[in-house]
């Protein structure tokens, strides 16, 4: 028994004592805060993400209470089943990992009184030494899988982990010595018809101690079983001073006798566990698990019911019996037993069509016909459908007001039919398919694709994103497309952020974008979809309802409460950024970029990267608008320095300068010199383009939507044609080269060169100028014979360090040593 005064394991301490990959509980009541607190997180700490937990109809009804539960349906399947006449109360856990698979069979329902808080009972048992019983558990799992009246809203749990178990006993053996340890069900028969047949071999059961938290009222179960094993004493527990739901006084009409006894252990909590214990001509046998003394556990195969039968070693005395003096009757309430007129559903969204609802709704009525659903969140929003369901209870339903729903925790689905109502959760299957990534987990991604994400959650993302950045290049390089307006979204903006989705449909690109020889694409990976997903979040899925808002053409961040609430001061933001490991990253991408010198689709797919990922985390989480414009312009010069576009299609990358060098000549245009940052906007965008801007080609490069990625939350603008404006002027103002281009031309012709360009406005610029107006001016300056020239073009001298910067800048240099001037006119 699990007893808290010796040093026996607590089920959470054994499901921390090594990694898992495969998880399925089962139980009848069921508290979702006490697993997600206790079982859960040692879970996925340990990098399980196939976790199944199958519950009765009552308790699954039972948990649609909890409403604060942010993780069913997105870390983990919870699975109703719901039987005509009886409950399903086998409480069970299979645990498989790459050390080997244990299976826990016991009475405690998956609770804090299950699991601690009661006197329960628990095997754990290993194929190594019980490998009979891990074939008599996939059997028990083949058995209810196969039963027709046992309505299981999915199945797949059933043949996957019977396989796991049948696969591990043929690994395992039985303990050496000893009888092989069984499993007893009643799914195909009744425990009391089982009984006399397993207890055979061990010669005649002349005596038993029954322990058994609930009774028959007339006591009709131990009866019936003293009879079938021809019992000459039959002892039942007294767990309770005073009290007892067995009838002690009706045994003495009897024709065995019955006694009261009591455990010698003394403990005060309610006593749940179940114990049967059989003596024999030659061996003890003891029977635990979920088996109750009552008519339907014992004698019926209403019930799915699940007990471990051992022999116990010669002398071994698991609990000593102490007489005691008949308690009074105290008859308990009968607990609900078989759906009967209740219904539940149980629904999920495709894991890659997130418009696409699925589910069933489990009955013992007809449920064929129109039915009328809801979708329900936690915080009160909703969104109605109609969905056609079959005579089996499942039904289908894709619509595009669905999808803004799916990622949300806490999501139910409410279906009726005139009075009908059946109520379920909503599960995720693109998350429920992931496979843990270091420490990004599908919560993770859930929480912060909501905008709900810790710190832990913006750590694991960077560190998932800087460690396999390549991984992800192509993903960051598809283009951002028209956002849709078909059919407004549960914030009533109306928009869906689209970002080359294609790939989430089946049968799309996988995550390395390949297609098998054959024709047939390979399945995406579903954690690269949902990095997909998220990357549509970074550049404004969602946005509406809770990041930015905009007032009087202000960009204003949704902000989070201070780090300190005592009058303390906060840390700043760049602390922040280097807590979150935000320094860390850009760094990494840093060191990536100077690495893929040579290999231009590696460098485009990193710079897209560090712009979508930074830009989200100064302006999101560190509330640091300033911080997000100063980086764009150091990072606007860089990707127009490292970066040429792509001949033949349109990439983000070229999105991404384009707009930004928009939004940059939008920010600077009030503090004056507009001028002056058009022209050293446009002439980084000469570089990028290799030559002339195409100003038709520029335009169609914009980001097609002001709410896309940055922009309205820079410069709070909201139309579209702000940045075509923007563009159109840093366009249209000549840049230092074609000012450089244009002076030259002038001194060859001897025509005048404007001292007032904008290229001649500084002491050197007015040097510059003062030499091309000499008539021997080609004595004075040359064009540099490359683009990536740092030497004089006159008598080759290198350029000194600040020089070199000044030439980059301003596209001309004064050498030192012959006082002679050298242009760039590349682009």
């Amino acid at each position: 028994m699990n007893d808290k005064t010796e040093a026996e394991p607590s089920i959470s301490d054994i499901v921390r004592m090594r990694p898992w990959k495969h998880a399925l509980l089962t139980t009848y009541t069921l508290s979702l805060s006490y697993f997600e607190s206790e079982i859960l997180r040692p879970l996925l700490r340990g990098g399980c993400s196939d976790i199944w937990l199958v519950a009765d109809a009552e308790g699954y009804r039972s948990s649609l209470l909890e409403r604060r539960s942010m993780r069913v349906g997105q870390e983990y399947r919870l699975i109703p089943v719901a039987l005509p006449n009886g409950v399903f109360h086998a409480k069970c856990i299979y645990l498989a990992g790459d050390e080997g698979d244990l299976l826990l069979v016991g009475s405690g329902n998956l609770t804090f009184g299950g699991h601690g808080k009661n006197a329960e009972v628990f095997e754990a048992l290993s194929p190594g030494s019980a490998a009979s019983a891990f074939r008599d558990f996939a059997d028990f799992l083949e058995a209810i899988g196969s039963r027709p009246d046992i309505k299981i809203a999915r199945s797949e749990w059933v043949e996957d982990f019977a396989g796991r178990a049948r696969a591990a006993a043929d690994q395992g053996t039985d303990q050496g010595g000893s009888p092989p340890l069984r499993l007893v069900h009643p799914v195909d028969e009744p425990v009391i018809d089982q009984l006399p047949g397993l207890l055979a071999p061990y010669g005649a059961c002349t005596e038993a101690v029954i322990m058994s938290p609930y009774h028959d009222h007339d006591g009709l179960a131990v009866r019936t079983l003293a009879d079938r094993l021809r019992l000459s004493y039959t002892g039942v527990a007294v767990t309770k001073a005073g009290a007892s739901p067995f009838p002690f006084a009706q045994t003495v009409a009897w024709p065995h006798p019955v006694s009261p006894v009591r455990p010698s252990r003394k403990d005060k909590r309610f006593v749940h566990a179940k114990w049967y214990e059989f003596q024999t001509e030659t061996v003890r046998l003891l029977l635990t698990g979920s088996i109750n003394a009552t008519r339907k556990a014992l004698t019926t195969s209403d019930n799915v019911e699940l007990g471990v039968l051992r022999a116990l070693p010669p002398g071994s005395i698991p609990l000593a019996w102490d007489p005691t003096d008949p308690p009074a009757f105290e008859p308990q309430g009968r607990m609900p037993s078989g759906l009967k007129e209740n219904e539940i559903v149980y629904a999920g969204f495709d894991r890659h069509d997130a418009a696409l609802l699925t589910g069933r709704i489990i009955s013992l009525q007809p449920t064929q016909g129109v039915w009328t659903g809801r979708l329900i969140q936690a915080d009160g929003e909703a969104t109605s459908f109609d969905a056609p369901v079959e005579a089996d209870g499942s039904f289908s339903v894709r619509s595009s007001a669905l999808e803004a729903f799916s990622e949300m925790p806490a999501l139910q689905a409410v279906m009726t039919r005139g009075e009908r109502e059946a109520r379920g959760w909503v599960h995720n299957e693109m998350f429920l398919s992931l496979s843990g990534r270091r420490r990004l987990t599908a919560g993770s991604l859930s929480r912060l694709m909501r905008r709900e994400g810790t710190d832990d959650d913006f750590e694991a993302l960077l560190d998932q994103l800087s460690m396999h950045a390549e991984h992800y290049l192509r993903m960051f390089d598809r283009p951002v497309q028209k956002a849709s307006e078909d059919g407004e979204h549960q914030d009533g903006s109306g928009k869906s952020v689209t970002v080359n989705l294609a790939d989430l449909a089946p049968g799309a690109e996988g995550s390395q974008g390949t297609v098998r020889p054959s024709g047939i694409s390979s399945t995406p990976d579903q954690f690269d979809v949902a990095m997909t997903r998220l990357r549509r979040m970074l550049l404004g899925h969602g946005r509406a309802k809770s990041a930015a808002l905009q007032h009087s053409g202000e960009s204003v961040v949704a902000e989070e409460e201070d780090p300190e609430t005592s009058g303390k001061e906060g840390s700043t933001p760049d602390e922040r950024a280097r807590k979150l490991g935000l320094t860390d990253f850009e760094r990494e991408i840093g060191r990536l970029i100077v690495d893929a010198e040579g290999k231009p689709n590696v460098v485009r797919g990193l710079l897209a990267m560090e712009l979508e990922v930074v830009m989200w985390m100064r302006v999101y989480r560190l509330n640091d608008l300033d911080g997000a414009h100063e980086f764009l312009h150091s990072w606007f010069l860089k990707a127009c320095r490292l970066a040429k576009p792509e001949p033949a299609r349109l990439t983000s990358l070229q999105q991404h300068i384009v707009t930004a060098a928009a939004i940059l000549f939008r920010l600077a245009a009030g503090a004056g010199h507009a001028g002056k940052i058009a022209a050293e906007l446009h002439d980084s965008l000469e570089r990028y383009f290799g030559g002339t801007v195409d100003r038709t080609k520029a335009l169609g490069s914009l980001i097609p939507d002001v709410d896309v990625g940055f922009a309205a939350l820079l410069l709070g603008v909201s139309e579209q044609a702000v940045l075509a404006d923007s563009l159109t002027a840093i366009l249209a103002q000549r840049t230092t080269r074609q000012q450089l281009a244009d002076a030259l031309a002038l001194a060859s012709k001897a025509l005048a060169v404007p001292a007032d360009w904008e290229v001649f406005n500084s002491p050197l610029g007015a040097e510059l100028n003062k030499a091309l107006s000499r008539p021997d001016w080609q004595k004075k300056v040359r064009p540099a014979g490359r683009s990536d020239s740092k030497a004089c073009a006159f008598q080759q001298f290198s350029f000194s360090p600040q020089q070199a910067a000044e030439f980059q800048r301003l596209r001309f240099a004064k050498c030192i040593h012959c006082n002679r001037f050298t242009v760039n006119l590349h682009p």
